[in-house]
């Protein structure tokens, strides 16, 4: 895993000082200007460049083997005057361009032989979440394949700790989370919960990709911290990641960093070609966020809900003391879907946790509880606040089924996520999934999979299913190959 030192994280105050800063850094160094000529533009500049450079990283990836390759050296929206906002508030994100060098190469032979084995664990722990993390990634019109950059980061292990303090799937340090919402103390880590820190990261890597223009350079980023890569684009003189990489200003986890992330997303490209596939992977159950009691103990939740306490930690991983927290009257948990979506059943468990509240624990702050909602003020609109919390006007519509743009002053917005399981996806150029012109591909039943989650999974119905498959019944197996409607 990498242990993310980004050094930079948490010292600024807002994203606009990233911008604006970083911004004519960047400039100046693509000018061929010196540091020193750099230094004299401003005390804030000052700052920037002249903070303690931060501990070299150690490993990148989880579980990191001492056979691994040696290191190469080779290396706005603003809003309408009627309160309207567009229906795009995206990054205008290009493509993630796969360098066909050598060192990915490297890397590519690297995952596909020597560690084929432990690559194909990552591939089967991520599958369980990939079509949440690609659904979150896309609708905030960032690059689906950034999949692979938690990938190389944890292998998809919620559990994964760097030396560093890194924690969860997108191995946040503390500060940096609690900078993008989560919630990091003694009773909750919400680093550790998939889609939440999902949510972070796509905020994060916003961030990054504008204040530096390149996917390459934002992932280095991600990898070393701001205040690194900053430094190397100055002396290096370049915007270009792999030039940077021949001039040696690079720190040298970063120097492969980017190549693992590139040669994992051209693996995950096309499995079969590589001999990998997904096909063993048990898949995460559908979940809704409900509000209950706090503090109250899992076990209690587990037996008033009526599953298995491991069963509820599973999907609670960021819990660790095995108990909401007591910041609040109240906190979100995941619960299975087919449960929090019956409001009786809901207040049935409200109802029945109330008195198992845990007294005298020491209190800590809500933050979580608190950034997951936005109350509109005078003169906000969608644009504005979508842009407030790194996300597309499409994104905050979906959270809170808004069919329009328009919001009215005091009204209450949920800017995190309810559901976990993944949006119903349309069918490829906007064609019906029954139309004969639709393009079709070939998936294998996994195990937990049924022809309802299949369906929703690929924007299409069961009868369409069945009849693409000349099927009768609703049964499938696991191992078993069917037609289902192309996500392109």
């Amino acid at each position: 895993m990498s242990i993310s030192a980004r050094s930079g994280i948490g010292l600024f105050s807002s994203s606009v000082q990233v911008l604006l800063i970083f911004s004519v850094v960047l400039s100046v160094a693509s000018a061929g200007c010196s540091t020193a000529r750099i230094k004299k533009q401003g005390r804030g500049l000052d700052a920037i460049l002249t903070q303690p450079t931060p501990p070299e990283p150690a490993s990148v990836m989880a579980e990191k083997q001492s056979d691994a390759p040696v290191q190469a050296s080779d290396e706005a929206l603003s809003g309408s005057s009627d309160g309207e906002a567009a229906e795009e508030n995206r990054v205008p994100v290009g493509s993630i361009t796969i360098e066909h060098n050598e060192l990915v190469e490297k890397w590519i032979r690297y995952f596909s032989e020597k560690d084929r084995e432990r690559f194909q664990r990552f591939l089967d722990r991520g599958a369980q979440y990939r079509e949440v993390v690609e659904n979150i990634l896309e609708e905030n019109g960032l690059p689906k394949e950034l999949y692979f950059l938690a990938m190389i980061e944890s292998g998809y292990r919620s559990e994964a700790t760097s030396i560093a303090k890194a924690a969860g799937v997108w191995q946040f340090i503390p500060a940096t989370g609690r900078r993008y919402g989560l919630q990091v103390d003694h009773y909750a880590d919400e680093r550790r919960d998939p889609i939440r820190a999902t949510e972070a990261a796509v905020k994060y890597l916003t961030d990054l990709y504008n204040v530096f223009g390149s996917w390459h350079l934002a992932m280095a980023a991600y990898n070393a911290g701001e205040y690194r890569i900053v430094g190397a684009v100055v002396r290096g003189k370049s915007r270009d990641f792999w030039k940077l990489a021949e001039k040696k200003v690079l720190p040298a986890e970063t120097l492969n960093y980017v190549p693992k992330f590139l040669a994992a997303m051209t693996i995950g490209r096309d499995l079969e070609k590589f001999g990998f596939d997904e096909s063993g992977s048990e898949r995460y159950p559908d979940l809704e966020a409900v509000e209950v009691p706090a503090p109250v103990r899992l076990s209690d939740i587990a037996k008033a809900v009526g599953i298995p306490f491991s069963e509820l930690k599973r999907v609670n991983p960021h819990l660790p003391r095995d108990m909401t927290p007591p910041g609040a009257t109240s906190y979100e948990i995941w619960l299975p879907e087919n449960l929090a979506k019956n409001s009786a059943t809901v207040e049935s468990i409200r109802s029945a946790l109330a008195s198992k509240k845990i007294h005298g624990l020491r209190r800590v702050a809500a933050t979580a509880e608190a950034s997951r909602y936005h109350r509109v003020r005078a003169g906000e609109n969608l644009g504005r606040i979508a842009r407030k919390y790194r996300m597309s006007v499409s994104y905050l519509k979906r959270l809170n089924g808004l069919n329009s743009n328009r919001v009215i002053s005091g009204q209450t917005l949920r800017v995190a996520a309810k559901s976990y399981h993944p949006k119903p996806v349309k069918s490829a150029r906007g064609l019906a999934s029954g139309s004969s012109k639709a393009k079709k591909i070939r998936y294998r039943v996994r195990p937990g999979d049924n022809l309802t989650a299949i369906a929703r999974r690929f924007g299409t119905s069961v009868e369409e299913l069945k009849r693409m498959n000349s099927m009768k019944r609703n049964h499938v197996l696991a191992g078993q190959t069917i037609r289902v409607p192309s996500r392109l």
